[in-house]
């Protein structure tokens, strides 16, 4: 009950959340956060997501949405570096900026840059070595035609000045707000919201390599931000502009800013045993910078954590920390995540979720919205990882327990134009991260590691990768092939639905044996997942053993046999894949499957048995459909004996039925009888001897009016072993039977 009750208490929040953007917050609003909670990781990924997706309602914002979205031309350069400098007016609410943009051509013949930029911001010129420079700026887009032509790797360099107060509602990304009269400026701009308050090219398949950051603001503030804080200036008319420089490639919607009165702490992470450090930076309202002490503690921890799983934390020559903003949920910006000024922004699992986009989303960005799970998903794992090495493997499967998605949807975001698709909490945050563990399951602890350590040192680190890329970086790390892994799990809805039963008993001679039973009924595609599965047996005397089982079927039937007496059997116990299963009592069953039936041979001796377990033991088998071939029968005690006289392919049913209970059961096979040659070659005439007559009978079937039957096998009429019946073979006859000398020894060539 106290678990529900926190849940319930979660989306009470949330309601209340989401419509907090720019607008009076009261610091008595928020309740005293209890740092200790991490259950309901589902619940907190909902919340996540849904401050994350609250800019777009599709239905009133969709002709917007899809003016944002368009996708213009930009591949004809490659940004490398960005200058932004802006003036921050509080009382106005206005921005007043300049952005320098540094790119290379990456075609022949480029004369103009095509920048993201939106129609409430005013364009007031462009600025290239040489001067002025032509624009134009309609809708979202600003076109920058530039001083000359460039070629294939020659440098341009320009710079745009704009002002304006930037767009507010569903697409509002940069906000000016108050908390207890204190003001609050801050950004938010994932995923499109970049491009509604300042100047770029605002795609993740192209980082700059670095950046420069200048933020003026009145004295009263501080700026948080990207990077290292190389200095702030004061200017004697109560502004100073802060100065931060960042090293690494950064993506548009990860640069941030935020600005308050905030109270200002440091710490530091010691790594590298003892032997390099780097500062941790915490921007907090000023009411809540004790409960950030003991909130934010876990920093050190965490990063030492995913610095030893993920690999070294990709930021350490610059920092990581914390700023306050007036958004509900929080954000993982670059160097300096966003957080929520009320419990949510505390609680641990949330704060370690945001830590590790540091990897996951800002050293490896998704290349487009499509692929968001390699964001959301892998950092809603990690939050399972962390208390995996902190606590344990049962805390890390009662966590991932926490996180099972039961709605339908593929993890690969099928709708871009939607921001609620995009950070949809239960694909993007919970399948994801079960895609991510249940790929640990498969692959097993060192195959994993090793998938891990290639996809963070992979030539993706520091840009973008699809799902594709992702994919084919753990194939060749590992040697496994996924293809049925992602088709099914990110590309498929809904998960397996396992209705299954087994049996057990004791092996003539020594030993016990097991059937198990599993139908996939699952009426969603796929209707089979192509999974492993662990199943777990107990045993009488002997130490549980563990098998795991190949289930790519709709309906499978498997047999193992033990030599200590099997007690009990379970269904993957602790939840490495993601389904619902349900354990069935055993019936009568036949368990010979078609594939377990031996073929046969023409006019060969015939033998197998088919075979019931279950109900009281004494069965009566029969045939309740199809036909067995002429010269075989079937016994009431299953056994499938004698000889058969013709070849061919046979369907049938066999029926067994309890003669105890009132239970049965039928099975369907498919027979198949060979042709195999048993006579003598050259006799055209099957009578047991070559003579005369297969001369006369091969004349007859060759010449005769009308024409005589053919020989029963074509090894009897082809007695030169040529593959065909011709005069060739009468010839070859006449010459065996009255040739002088006697010919060769008719040889059988084409058996059938």
């Amino acid at each position: 009950m106290l678990h529900l009750n926190r849940i319930a208490v979660i989306f009470i929040v949330a309601l209340v959340l989401s419509g907090l953007a720019g607008v009076n917050i009261s610091a008595e609003m928020w309740p005293a956060p209890d740092l200790s909670v991490k259950d309901s990781p589902a619940a907190m990924h909902r919340e996540m997501a849904r401050f994350k997706a609250k800019a777009l309602d599709k239905q009133r914002e969709i002709q917007r949405a899809e003016a944002l979205l368009q996708a213009p031309y930009q591949t004809n350069c490659d940004i490398v570096y960005y200058d932004v400098e802006i003036r921050v007016n509080d009382t106005t609410e206005l921005l007043y900026g300049v952005v320098r943009v540094v790119g290379l051509a990456t075609e022949d013949n480029v004369d103009r840059i095509d920048l993201n930029f939106d129609y409430t911001m005013t364009t007031d010129s462009a600025v290239g070595p040489s001067g002025l420079l032509s624009i134009s700026h309609p809708d979202v887009m600003l076109y920058v035609t530039l001083d000359r032509v460039y070629n294939t790797g020659e440098q341009f360099d320009f710079s745009v000045y704009y002002h304006d107060h930037p767009v507010e509602g569903g697409f509002q990304s940069f906000a000016f707000g108050t908390r207890d009269d204190h003001t609050i400026i801050s950004s938010l701009s994932e995923p499109y919201g970049a491009r509604t308050w300042w100047p770029c090219k605002d795609r993740m398949d192209d980082k700059p390599d670095s950046m420069g950051i200048a933020i003026e603001v009145d004295t009263l503030f501080y700026v948080g931000s990207n990077g290292t804080l190389d200095s702030t200036i004061y200017h004697g008319d109560n502004t100073h502009t802060f100065y931060y420089s960042v090293g690494y490639p950064i993506v548009t919607y990860l640069f941030s800013v935020a600005i308050s009165d905030y109270t200002v702490w440091e710490d530091e992470w010691v790594y590298n045993n003892d032997a390099d450090t780097m500062p941790l930076v915490y921007a907090v309202y000023p009411d809540l910078y004790n409960t950030s002490l003991t909130g934010w503690a876990v920093i050190p921890q965490a990063l030492t954590v995913y610095s030893d799983v993920f690999g070294p934390y990709p930021f350490a020559t610059e920092k990581y920390g914390h700023s306050h903003f007036q958004w509900g949920g929080c954000m993982e910006h670059q160097t300096m995540s966003s957080m929520a000024g009320s419990w949510f922004g505390f609680w641990e699992p949330v704060v370690v979720h945001e830590l590790s986009h540091q990897w996951w989303g800002n050293m490896i960005t998704c290349e487009s919205w499509a692929d968001i799970w390699l964001n959301e998903g892998w950092a809603s794992y990690s939050e399972a990882w962390y208390y995996l090495e902190t606590e344990g493997w049962t805390s890390y499967h009662n966590y991932m327990n926490g996180m099972a998605y039961t709605g339908g949807g593929t993890v690969y975001c099928d709708d871009t134009t939607s921001v609620s698709r995009i950070f949809h909490g239960g694909l993007s945050y919970d399948k994801g991260a079960w895609v991510v563990h249940m790929l640990r399951g498969v692959l097993g602890e060192a195959k994993f590691a090793d998938a891990v350590s290639a996809y963070y040192n992979s030539q993706y680190q520091h840009g973008a990768a699809t799902t594709a890329e992702f994919h084919e970086v753990v194939e060749v790390a590992t040697g496994v092939e996924l293809d049925w892994f992602f088709e099914d799990w990110i590309y498929g809805e809904y998960r397996p639905n396992y209705d299954w039963a087994y049996w057990t008993g004791p092996i003539d001679g020594g030993g016990y044996e097991v059937y198990l039973h599993v139908d996939q009924i699952q009426t969603s595609q796929p209707q089979v997942f192509r999974t492993p599965v662990d199943f777990v047996f107990g045993f009488a005397s002997a130490p549980d053993d563990t098998v795991t089982l190949d289930l790519g079927e709709r309906s499978k039937l498997l047999h193992l046999t033990f030599l200590d007496e099997v007690t009990s059997v379970q269904l993957d116990p602790i939840d490495w894949v993601l389904k619902y299963e349900t354990m069935e009592p055993w019936v009568l069953t036949i368990v010979t499957t078609d594939d377990d039936l031996n073929d046969g041979a023409r006019a060969a001796a015939y033998l197998d048995t088919v075979e019931a377990r279950g109900g009281s033991g004494d069965f009566t088998f029969s045939l309740s459909d199809g036909a067995l071939p002429v010269g075989i029968t079937l016994s009431g005690d299953g056994v499938i004996s004698g000889m058969p006289d013709d070849s061919g392919h046979y369907a049938f049913s066999v029926r067994v039925d309890d003669d105890v209970l009132t239970e049965s059961h039928e099975a369907s096979y498919e027979l198949n009888i060979a042709w195999v040659f048993t006579g003598v070659s050259g006799d055209a005439n099957d009578d047991g001897d070559r003579n005369i007559s297969d001369i006369t009978y091969l004349v007859n079937h060759l010449f005769g009016i009308p024409l005589g039957a053919p020989p029963p096998s074509l090894n009897q009429g082809d007695a030169n072993g040529s593959c065909e019946i011709n005069v060739s073979d009468i010839i070859y006859l006449i010459e065996y039977l009255f040739g002088i000398p006697t010919g060769p020894l008719p040889v059988p060539g084409c058996v059938e």
